[in-house]
C-alpha cells in the first residue's frame, strides 16, 4: 500500500486480508471438527450407513475450502460470502432431515427427526463462521440456519399424519393422560419447541455477530491509537511520546527539577545561505535536522524545538533520569562525529564544510505546560 492511500482504507485493506486470513483458518478448523465428527459417526452408525454421513462429510469438506479456492483463483466477490454459508445450512438441514437410504432400519417418522437434538450442529456452525471476522457474515449464518431449520419444520408440519400443537390454550384443555400420550405420539411436533429453536439461533448469532463488531472496533482504536502515537513521534522525542500517551491529563504540574540543556546550531549559516536557492537551504536544514533528532533520541534527550538553523535539547524531561548530565554530554560528543561523517560526504559532492555551535548546561529548571486547552507547549 502506498503511504498516500487513506488510512480508511487502508484499515479496511488489512481487515480484508484479515478476512482472507480468517477462512484459512476456518477451513483447517472445518477439517479438524469434520475428523472428529466423523470418528463419532463411525461410533453412532454401523456400516454400510455410515457411508451416507461420510459423504455429506465430505460435501462440508468442499464447502469449506471452495472459498479460498475461488479466491486463489481470482474469482472472489462478496456475494460468495453469503452463497457459502447459505449452502452450509442447506446441506446440514437435508443431512439431518433426509432418511439415510443405506440404512436397513425402517426409516423414523419425519417428526421424531426433529427430536434428535441434531440442530446443535447449527450452532457448531455458527461458532466457526466468527472467523471470518465479518459480523454481517456471522448474523447471515444464523438467518440461514433459522431459515433452514424453520423450513424443515415447515415440512414436517406440512404432512397429513403429523399432530401439531403450540398454543398453552391448545395444552391446557388436555388431561395429563392425554399429554403425555401426545408428548409419545412419535407424529407429534412441538411447535413451541421450534420457536425456541429459532429464537436462541438468531439471539445467538445475534450475540456473536456483536462479539465480532466488537472485536473489530478495538482493532481498529488500537490501529487509531499507533497512528496517534506515530504521528506524535514525528513532533515530539520518543520519551515525550511516552509521558503523553500514558497520561489522561496535560503535564500541568508546574515543578522545578535539575536538567541538561543543550542548544547547537549552524555557525555563518546567514552567509553560507545567502548564495544558495531557496530549496538548497530547505535541503540542507532537513539534513541538519534529521542529523540531529537521530543522534538526541538515541541518547535519550527531548528536541524540545527547532529554532530555524538550531535545535534545543534537553536531558531530564518529563522525567528526570540518573544519567541526564552525562548524556548530554555524550549526545554533544556524537553529534561532533556526525557533523564530521556529514563534512565527509558533503566534500564528496563538493559542497563547503559545516561549522556548528554547541552549548551544554546542566542545572534546576522550572517546566510545565503553557498556552490553553486548544494548544499546550511543554516549556
Amino acid at each position: 500500500m502506498g503511504a498516500s492511500e487513506p488510512v480508511g482504507a487502508r484499515v479496511q485493506a488489512a481487515f480484508a486480508e484479515e478476512e482472507y486470513r480468517g477462512l484459512q483458518l476456518a477451513a483447517r478448523v472445518r477439517m479438524v471438527a469434520l475428523a472428529v465428527i466423523a470418528v463419532w459417526l463411525t461410533v453412532e452408525n454401523p456400516f454400510p450407513e455410515i457411508l451416507f454421513y461420510y459423504s455429506m462429510l465430505v460435501g462440508f469438506a468442499v464447502l469449506g475450502v471452495a472459498p479460498l479456492a475461488l479466491r486463489r483463483a481470482g474469482l472472489d466477490a462478496p456475494w460468495q460470502r453469503y452463497l457459502f454459508p447459505l449452502l452450509d445450512m442447506t446441506l446440514l438441514t437435508i443431512t439431518v432431515m433426509v432418511p439415510n437410504p443405506l440404512s436397513q432400519q425402517p426409516a423414523l417418522p419425519p417428526q421424531l427427526r426433529l427430536r434428535l437434538g441434531n440442530e446443535l450442529y447449527f450452532f457448531v456452525f455458527l461458532a466457526a463462521s466468527m472467523l471470518t471476522y465479518s459480523p454481517r457474515v456471522v448474523l447471515w449464518s444464523g438467518v440461514c440456519a433459522a431459515a433452514g431449520w424453520s423450513v424443515a419444520t415447515g415440512w414436517v408440519v406440512a404432512l397429513p399424519d403429523t399432530l401439531a400443537l403450540v398454543r398453552r390454550s391448545q395444552w391446557s384443555a388436555l388431561t395429563h393422560e392425554q399429554t403425555v400420550a401426545t408428548m409419545l405420539n412419535p407424529h407429534f411436533v412441538h411447535l413451541g419447541i421450534w420457536g425456541r429453536q429459532v429464537v436462541l439461533l438468531l439471539v445467538v448469532a445475534g450475540s456473536l455477530a456483536a462479539i465480532v463488531w466488537r472485536v473489530r472496533r478495538l482493532v481498529l482504536r488500537q490501529i487509531e491509537a499507533e497512528r496517534a502515537r506515530t504521528n506524535l513521534s514525528r513532533y515530539f522525542s520518543p520519551n515525550m511520546v511516552e509521558e503523553l500517551a500514558g497520561s489522561d491529563e496535560p503535564l500541568r504540574v508546574t515543578r522545578t527539577q535539575s536538567v541538561a540543556v543543550m542548544f547547537v546550531d549552524i555557525a555563518g549559516f546567514t552567509a553560507l545561505s545567502a548564495n544558495q536557492p531557496p530549496a538548497a537551504v530547505i535541503n540542507l536544514l532537513r539534513e541538519f535536522h534529521r542529523l540531529i533528532v537521530r543522534t538526541v533520541f538515541d541518547h535519550g534527550g527531548t528536541l524540545d524545538k527547532f529554532l530555524g538553523d538550531g535545535a534545543l535539547v534537553t536531558f531530564g524531561t518529563p522525567r528526570v533520569g540518573a544519567h541526564d548530565a552525562s548524556n548530554a554530554l555524550r549526545c554533544g560528543r556524537a553529534i561532533l562525529q556526525a557533523i564530521a561523517t556529514w563534512n565527509g560526504t558533503r566534500a564528496e559532492r563538493g559542497e563547503a564544510p559545516i561549522r556548528i555551535g554547541m552549548g551544554v548546561h546542566y542545572g534546576p529548571v522550572v517546566l510545565g505546560d503553557i498556552g490553553d486547552e486548544q494548544h499546550l507547549e511543554f516549556a
